[in-house]
């Protein structure tokens, strides 16, 4: 379980759905103030400053696995530099688009990677 959770926030590696980016990113939203404000109460403002580095790098790793489900280079997130409309348009590209159906250069499927348990190899 830890190895899948691990591959899931710092891995850049695959493809992300739907719906496990978005509860990905609202639990490490969540985990994320929890503990700003817990480092700030007791240890004071700069403290919380630790917490960024890890929060950056797991928001990549879920917007290039996302991406790469869409069928897009993670250079793609670069438009996020223009202001309003690059944000926008990341938001709407990858909480509310379906990825490409079926394998794509980034993978297979993570809708159809499980299968049908009961298909015999």
């Amino acid at each position: 379980m830890f190895e899948r959770l691990g591959s899931l926030l710092f891995s850049f590696r695959g493809r992300l759905p739907r719906s496990t980016f978005w509860w990905a990113a609202i639990l490490v939203g969540a985990a994320f103030v929890a503990l700003m404000v817990a480092l700030e109460a007791t240890s004071g403002q700069k403290a919380s400053l630790v917490l960024y580095p890890p929060l950056f790098w797991i928001a990549a790793a879920l917007a290039v696995k996302r991406l790469r489900d869409r069928g897009r280079r993670a250079a793609w997130l670069i438009v996020l530099l223009v202001p309003i409309l690059g944000p926008l348009w990341v938001l709407v590209e990858l909480g509310f688009r379906r990825g490409t159906p079926g394998e794509n250069r980034y993978g297979q499927d993570p809708l159809e990677i499980h299968g049908d348990y009961l298909t015999v190899k």
